[in-house]
């Protein structure tokens, strides 16, 4: 039988209840002059509604479409600063790891159905590392990260339906996951309760400026006059030739098996089962915008299933999906007042880590924009360093 039978439909959307569904395209309408307007309900706009309300603030988010319907929608849901942070800039370091344990705090509160696991990730392709995985497991642990070099026998009894490594692994017990729609609904739930105001299907049509300020705000359902504005769009913002640009990549999902795994896997590609029994591959990158799944490369990423776990039958794949994801040269988000306008500020550009650096994201911009000092953790995201 044929590995591959593909809806061109995420995993995240159909392991909503109803009321989950109904949440993402809830709308509040217009408040024409609220304190802050946050423009994007991804995770990250809305992460930053949440922390804004939190604060007191009378908040207004706008959402093209339905929330979390972009990049949040596309992307994998993982929580794993330890295994990436060592190859980003030191910036990343703090950012992460706070942001992390923030998702962990979060995930105890009532408003925060988030299908939280601390899983772990698990790294047997040790290309990556040029093949020693010792010195780069210390190397992590200088930089805070927990992270350990195990041999063939640990990968094992970690997950011992893996195929044989026989060079071992990487090991990072702390890395998580979440179910990023569930984040969304989440954030979205909470930020309500704060008296948030969340409109979807409204576009941003203008922003008018003058004098170093943002005057008001031209939406397809009218005129907004905040106080603040916040921009948590993505490659569309307007900035800058080359400051960000559009990586796309491609997921496929097979549908609920009983447990296989317990971490997520580097292997041949990403891969890891969800909560609900699914398992995800995936995770390319390629320049451009695609929201179109490949069929080549989705049965590319099912062989590779099937070499990672060669000792499970009947793997077959139903789902595939891209998102499309907007990024820095560096790798790092910009998360910083607007250059020229001092009620304006930018939280774009996280890439593959929308999901792990939101609530840090939210938490850090709410408390500059209301203190007017900028937090440490914040220091080295700034748009100054991709320009010129």
């Amino acid at each position: 039988m044929s590995r591959l039978e593909l809806t061109h439909e995420s995993v995240w959307w159909p392991t909503l209840t109803p009321a989950q569904q109904a949440e993402l395209g809830r709308d509040d309408g217009l408040n024409p002059q609220p304190d802050v307007l946050v423009v994007g309900g991804g995770i990250i706009g809305l992460a930053v509604a949440h922390a804004l309300a939190q604060q007191k603030q009378v908040v207004q988010l706008i959402e093209q479409g339905n929330l979390g319907g972009g990049a949040t929608a596309g992307s994998a849901g993982g929580i794993w600063p330890a295994d990436q942070g060592p190859f980003h800039p030191p910036a990343f370091g703090p950012l992460a790891l706070l942001s992390r344990d923030l998702w962990g705090r979060l995930s105890l509160k009532p408003d925060f159905d988030l299908d939280w696991r601390v899983n772990g990730f698990l790294t047997v392709n040790l290309e990556r590392f040029q093949g020693a995985a010792g010195p780069f497991a210390n190397t992590a642990q200088e930089l805070g990260y927990t992270v350990h070099a195990i041999d063939a026998e640990q990968v094992a009894r970690l997950e011992p339906r893996l195929a044989p490594a026989p060079a071992g692994g990487i090991h990072c017990p702390s890395d998580a996951h979440l179910h990023p729609l569930k984040g969304v609904v989440s954030l979205a739930r909470a930020a309500r309760r704060h008296k948030a105001r969340l409109a979807v299907q409204t576009r941003l049509l203008e922003v008018r400026r003058a004098g170093g300020r943002v005057l008001s705000v031209l939406t397809s359902r009218g005129e907004c006059r905040p106080s603040q504005l916040v921009l948590c769009t993505g490659h569309e913002a307007q900035l800058p030739a080359g400051v960000l640009r559009p990586v796309w990549g491609q997921l496929i999902a097979t549908d609920p098996l009983p447990p296989l795994m317990k971490c997520a896997i580097g292997g041949p590609a990403l891969t890891l089962q969800l909560k609900s029994g699914e398992v995800v591959t995936g995770g390319t990158q390629a320049e451009g915008v695609n929201l179109v799944p490949d069929a080549g490369l989705s049965a590319h990423l099912a062989e590779g299933v099937v070499q990672l776990l060669p000792g499970v039958p009947g793997l077959r794949f139903t789902r595939a999906w891209c998102g499309v994801r907007s990024t820095t040269r560096d790798g790092l988000p910009i998360i910083d007042r607007a250059p020229g306008c001092e009620n304006e500020w930018l939280a774009l550009g996280h890439h593959r880590n929308g999901v792990l650096l939101a609530p840090a994201t939210g938490e850090l911009l709410a408390r500059w924009i209301v203190s007017g000092d900028q937090p440490e953790e914040l220091q080295g995201m700034e748009l100054a360093r991709l320009v010129g």
